[in-house]
């Protein structure tokens, strides 16, 4: 089992990472942001933020209906997205940031998912 304080910078983001993975049936969307908003589902990336992880528990969630991408560092794209092309749960993406050449790493997510 992985320690989830040892992949992510804070409790808030931890505590994220683990209704996830337990499909907490209250998660039903989530906010990626770069600085701490007030929301409850808002996972703030910060140094010490492992997005890999991030993607595989969003990959076997099946409870998240939405996803928010407000921010993401160009180089943790792969790591995030690879794992987020089998999410089958996922029916609202939003987009905020210019994604640029990353766009292509949401190609596997937009053709397997039939939610959206």
């Amino acid at each position: 089992d992985v320690k989830l304080e040892d992949i992510t910078s804070s409790q808030q983001n931890a505590d994220i990472l683990e209704r996830l993975r337990d499909n907490a049936p209250d998660l039903t969307y989530i906010s990626i942001e770069d600085e701490c908003q007030v929301d409850y589902y808002d996972f703030v990336v910060r140094e010490g933020d492992n997005l890999g992880w991030l993607g595989y528990f969003v990959s076997r969630n099946k409870q998240l209906e939405g996803l928010y991408i407000e921010y993401f560092p160009d180089n943790l794209n792969d790591e995030f997205f690879g794992g987020l092309g089998y999410n089958q749960s996922i029916q609202n993406l939003g987009i905020s940031i210019d994604l640029g050449k990353s766009f292509k790493s949401l190609v596997p997510f937009l053709r397997n998912n039939n939610s959206l």
